[in-house]
């Protein structure tokens, strides 16, 4: 039966009768209901969440879903149901609905759903870690999205951002393989609220410190992309750039190696590379994702907003290894990181015109 109430509603969404498709769907969606209940019989629960899984896969359904106040809060509901295929379903149901725009604002006005599937995320025995954290990732994409979460957790006491980091720093964290590498991508769009930002930046803890080597974790194209966005995020707070180059953090090098690729240099040029840059093998790979390499360059060019941050940046000779990437992505046919290192490339001669206007009014004066 459950089946046969969710065809309906897809064959329904495809026909347009004028003044029987709305009655007609809100008589079929009060029978699926029905069948979504805690205390429904298990063949009928689990026919019903695989067919609202399938429903949630088309733009029709999604729409179908958030605009049925019942069903969705259904879905919801079975996230606590006591059979796991049950609640994956309905998980996943939930990363399809949160791929909408308008569902972040749906879901967080009106369900007071984030503590939740934050501690799911950082239960290290939770089976559906990696769903709850494409959700929570979807949920967070929009300013709106992004700023309730961060109000939300900031209002929190039990340090839920911090457990997150935990959960994300540890190797197998979850005992049933999630990865949370969605976590990256969270982190990122938490980041483009300033207290999210100033968490992170925060110069008594080590937070960067210990998300610089992600930019370098080939086993995860979504961690690397998405801690190499956020470190883009924070590098907008340019009251932390003298704290980002300095020693204690020293971000350049690791901002500058997924950019380097095998070429040699003369021993001058080379002896100007921070230390992690000088003779690198020569089977020395760059960054693979164009989209990740355009982000770094980004980061660079955001730290070269003040004149100290630009001499800092040529004084680490960052100029050879973006001149050969520039190059190479020619080369490569990607125009549009090619017009990244263009970019920084004349924040260099910006610096050596401002040099020589200075040396001329001094001359004047």
């Amino acid at each position: 039966m459950a089946k046969c109430v969710c065809a309906l509603i897809s064959s329904t969404l495809q026909v347009n009768i004028p003044g029987r498709q709305g009655k007609i769907m809100e008589e079929v969606c009060k029978e699926l209901v029905q069948f979504m209940q805690l205390s429904s019989r298990l063949e009928i629960k689990l026919t019903a969440t695989k067919n609202v899984l399938a429903l949630s896969g088309a733009p029709e359904g999604r729409k179908f879903i958030l605009e049925n106040k019942n069903l969705l809060e259904a879905i919801l509901t079975l996230t606590k149901d006591k059979i796991p295929l049950v609640v994956k379903d309905c998980y996943l149901s939930l990363v399809n609905l949160s791929a909408e725009d308008y569902f972040a604002k749906s879901v967080l006005e009106k369900y007071n759903v984030v503590p939740e599937f934050l501690k799911i995320i950082s239960d290290p025995n939770s089976e559906f870690s990696h769903q709850v954290c494409m959700i929570m990732s979807n949920l967070t994409r929009s300013n709106f999205g992004s700023t309730k979460v961060v109000e939300i957790i900031f209002n929190d006491k039990s340090s839920r951002l911090n457990q997150l980091l935990d959960a994300f720093y540890k190797t197998k964290y979850n005992k049933h393989g999630a990865s949370l590498n969605h976590l990256a991508s969270l982190f990122t769009n938490l980041t483009q609220i300033p207290k999210a930002r100033s968490f992170f930046l925060d110069e008594t803890k080590n937070h960067i410190q210990r998300l610089l080597p992600y930019l370098q974790y080939q086993e995860s194209l979504t961690r690397r992309g998405g801690i190499a966005s956020m470190l883009r995020n924070c590098c907008f707070e340019y009251e932390s750039h003298g704290w980002l180059l300095g020693e204690k953090v020293d971000i350049l090098p690791h901002l500058l190696l997924p950019l380097a690729g095998p070429e040699e240099f003369s021993e001058a040029d080379t002896d100007k590379l921070p230390l992690d840059l000088q003779y690198l093998p020569s089977d020395k790979t760059r960054e693979p994702d164009e989209d990740i390499r355009k982000i770094l360059i980004q980061s660079i060019i955001l730290l070269c907003a003040d004149e100290s941050g630009r001499e800092f940046v040529k004084s680490k000779n960052a100029y050879v290894i973006i001149r050969e990437l520039h190059q190479w992505e020619l080369k490569e046919q990607n125009s549009e990181v090619a017009e990244e290192c263009e970019k920084l490339i004349q924040v260099r001669k910006k610096l050596l015109w401002t040099r020589v206007f200075t040396i001329r009014q001094n001359n004047f004066m």
